[in-house]
């Protein structure tokens, strides 16, 4: 069964994309819908009809069922790879650095539960999440893990996926400081290298307004991920990649002044 925040019971179904034109043409004032089905297709479902996946228990007891809590956002971070421009600081950082790709997916999911807590990103999402990493071949929607590394250790990364030619961010961490920024300019230019044309950064919060990206409103932001799931999708991000010289690929975005 599927509920809206305020409680009203939208049926049993998985047509999301029918749900998301629902929302957008009465002018929803909420983001989630909740939905007792949690598991890879409903995930899967939702995140190609433009929500976000989280997780949530709807009662504060700890027995209570973990609901998948799909978050369809008044407004959302959105960038063109190719547009970033890295600072002089990040160049400076990224020596030291290099970044791959889908080599240790539960590893960075574990860096991002210890960063950011299992608020939304519960133990029964983390499952999910893990068992679409697996399915990925099998999946339009491919769940990827990018990976930061200095002298072999993994110091940051983030979790996403990729739909057609748009690529997610879900969530990140990082342990050593400005290396979470250096693992940000260095998937952007995989990104690019790769003919993505657009990055959902999720919800508006200043550092992603820095890096690059922009506020959209729902209905744009939907328009431009409509047209970017329905593109050809770039396989090769979805594959294993040994790690790269952050340096180099921060080389190939021109960089600013700042």
């Amino acid at each position: 069964m599927i509920y809206t925040e305020y409680g009203q019971a939208l049926g049993s179904t998985l047509d999301y994309s029918r749900l998301a034109g629902i929302l957008l043409s009465a002018d929803y004032p909420g983001e989630f819908l909740f939905d007792s089905e949690l598991d890879c297709d409903s995930v899967e479902q939702a995140s190609l009809a433009g929500f976000m996946p989280m997780s949530t228990r709807l009662a504060q007891e700890a027995s209570a069922p973990v609901f998948l809590a799909a978050k369809l956002h008044t407004q959302r971070c959105l960038a063109q790879p190719s547009s970033l421009r890295p600072t002089k600081s990040a160049f400076r950082d990224a020596k030291c650095y290099s970044l791959g790709l889908n080599r240790d997916f539960a590893a960075t999911l574990a860096g991002c539960v210890a960063a950011h807590g299992d608020d939304w990103l519960s133990a029964e999402l983390c499952a999910v999440f893990s068992a679409l990493a697996r399915e990925r071949p099998a999946r339009r929607m491919k769940m990827i893990s990018a990976e930061l590394y200095a002298d072999g250790e993994l110091v940051a990364g983030e979790i996403g996926y990729l739909i057609g030619s748009a690529y997610a961010s879900l969530s990140g961490y990082t342990l050593r400081s400005g290396a979470g920024t250096v693992q940000l300019y260095a998937l952007s230019a995989l990104l690019t290298q790769h003919g993505l044309s657009l990055w959902d950064l999720g919800m508006p919060l200043e550092y992603k307004l820095r890096l690059g990206a922009r506020i959209a409103p729902r209905p744009e932001f939907i328009a431009l991920l409509r047209d970017a799931y329905a593109q050809d999708g770039q396989s090769a991000l979805a594959e294993p990649l040994e790690p790269q010289p952050a340096a180099s690929l921060l080389a190939m975005l021109a960089y600013t002044r700042s």
